[in-house]
């Protein structure tokens, strides 16, 4: 797979109750990071991030996909038809573009942040 999906977010307006739900339901981990719950396995790590930040935007399991230059995909999104929700939206991992394919379901293209040596 060229580009797979690389994290989870889980926008709504109930982050605590989500978050308890998940570690309930699945056993996952979760730490609270102020804006945004943190949810993990033992076995993988973090993978998914649950946040009320942009739930009047976008609402529901958000994925992401990483991609070598926002820049260039957010165009090419729109040329292939998908409304841009969000643009740049700049985190401590990288910045991500949320995007509506033609069908009305939300993704993000996402660019990791360069690494400091």
């Amino acid at each position: 797979m060229t580009n797979p999906f690389v994290w989870f977010d889980n926008l709504n307006g109930k982050k605590s109750q989500s978050a308890q739900f998940l570690q309930s339901m699945f056993d996952w981990e979760t730490k609270d990071l102020g804006p945004m719950q943190l949810v993990s396995d033992s076995k993988h790590g973090p993978f998914a991030g649950v946040s009320d930040e942009m739930e009047s935007v976008c609402c529901g399991w958000i994925p992401y996909v990483e991609v070598d230059d926002l820049a260039i995909e957010t165009s090419r999104a729109r040329e292939l038809g998908a409304e841009v929700v969000a643009a740049d939206m700049v985190g401590p991992a990288g910045t991500a573009t949320f995007l509506k394919d033609p069908g009305g379901a939300v993704l993000a293209i996402w660019k990791r942040a360069e690494q400091s040596q």
